[in-house]
């Protein structure tokens, strides 16, 4: 009876170090462990106090934060993610559609391509002409502006899209955007043409097979295209890009970022990527622009080429929500004093979109920037400067800093923009004494 027992036992004790693998790994992180890419929130581990009990509030957030840190969590999930894409031909990303020969798309750039997010004709010709008042106030101060239509991806490989999403096509948001741009006479550069056009010529890919934007070869085109462009618009000369060599790879930087998402166990495989082993001529008797762009995210792959190299200063609004500059600079939350500070200093304003975005096209910007700029009190660069200046002093001044907690409490707004309202209503205060 006992020696039938000991299989049991065994049974048992291997079941109980199975199940306390990932409570040691989670614990003791025994193992280094690839992360997930994609969209991951970080869960908050909330303290455990009397209120936090009582109220449920510990054992939500504790439950919520144990699911996402128990140990080898990302294998698990990049193996159901491989077992779910191999035998049920199913995507864990959103809104991914896997096409025709495995290539991958998002989906809103089908809905582009067939005119399914279609905003209408009056709506596009209202904003090309606000984008017109935007462009004559801009060249009554001596800048310019410039719209930007990036590649589409849609538009680019229709014919890999899955035979599940197959409509008639519709009136687009961008042959409506081409003609309002005609229309009110708008300086833009078509890369979605371009790229188009080179389709069937081009001796390298354009577009990654796993990718959602251009290829990175296609990157060191548009840059060194938009660089020229910017040349005819101020007269100037500015560093070219430029290369001799080119190596081929495997898909490198954001050529795969879609499948990057899938968080798959095994790599795809797919054809090698052209490279460029580029580099941008030196300044030094060229001419280095302000260039301020307003631009979704095809522009991160012409921002991390390093295209600001070709300007003296280079603000990139993200969606009008988020500001970057090179030399790691630290983001900042987009506001008005920023975007009125950066028009000040800018020489030409570039908007960038590709066709799934042309629904938001701007993303508020037309609008701000029409007050902005028709508002007769617009502050000098050096303004600005004054105020920055101002906003990097206070939180080195312990007795302001006291005044700054106290004013965010009661007014309930954040630290970082009770400082910058007081360094604007110093500044001013100041000018209105001289």
């Amino acid at each position: 009876m006992e020696n039938s027992k000991k299989p049991l036992k065994k049974l048992f004790y291997a079941i109980l170090v199975l199940i306390s693998i990932p409570w040691l790994q989670g614990s003791l992180k025994l193992f280094s462990e690839k992360k997930l890419s994609g969209g991951i929130e970080k869960k908050l581990l909330v303290s455990m106090t009397g209120t936090n009990w009582f109220e449920g509030r510990y054992q939500h957030y504790k439950e919520a934060w144990l699911n996402d840190e128990f140990g080898f969590r990302s294998f698990f999930v990049r193996l159901n993610n491989q077992w779910d894409y191999l035998l049920f031909d199913k995507v864990h990303a959103n809104s991914v559609i896997r096409g025709k020969q495995n290539y991958l798309f998002e989906y809103n750039y089908i809905k582009a391509y067939y005119g399914l997010d279609f905003v209408g004709r009056d709506s596009i010709y209202n904003r090309m002409q606000r984008a017109a008042r935007i462009r004559d106030l801009l060249k009554s101060k001596g800048k310019e502006l410039l719209l930007v239509f990036a590649a589409s991806k849609g538009q680019y490989f229709p014919e890999y899209f899955p035979d599940s999403i197959q409509y008639s096509r519709n009136e687009t948001n961008y042959e409506h955007y081409l003609q309002a741009c005609d229309h009110f006479q708008l300086d833009y550069v078509d890369f979605n043409a371009f790229l188009l056009d080179a389709k069937d010529t081009s001796k390298h890919a354009l577009y990654p097979k796993y990718g959602i934007h251009w290829s990175h070869y296609a990157a060191c085109l548009v840059a060194d295209s938009l660089i020229h462009t910017i040349e005819l618009k101020l007269k100037k000369d500015l560093p070219d890009i430029w290369w001799r060599k080119i190596h081929k790879a495997p898909p490198e930087f954001d050529d795969n970022d879609i499948e990057k998402g899938l968080n798959l166990l095994f790599p795809l495989r797919g054809p090698l990527y052209a490279y460029p082993q580029y580099q941008f001529e030196k300044p030094e008797g060229k001419y280095l622009p302000n260039v301020m762009v307003i631009a979704d995210s095809y522009y991160w792959s012409l921002f991390n080429l390093g295209i600001h190299k070709s300007f003296n200063r280079n603000p990139f609004w993200y969606y009008m929500f988020e500001v970057y500059e090179p030399g790691g600079v630290e983001m900042k939350s987009g506001n008005s004093s920023f975007l009125a500070r950066d028009l000040e200093a800018c020489e030409i304003v570039v908007v960038i979109s590709t066709d799934a975005n042309l629904s938001r096209l701007g993303w508020s910007f037309f609008e701000t920037a029409e007050e902005i700029l028709s508002d007769k009190s617009f502050k000098s660069k050096a303004f600005y400067e004054k105020v920055q200046n101002l906003v990097n002093y206070i939180p080195t001044d312990s007795t302001w800093m006291k005044h700054i907690r106290e004013k965010s409490i009661k007014l309930q707004i954040p630290v970082d923009s009770v400082i910058r309202m007081d360094a604007i209503w110093m500044v001013e205060e100041e000018m209105k004494g001289k």
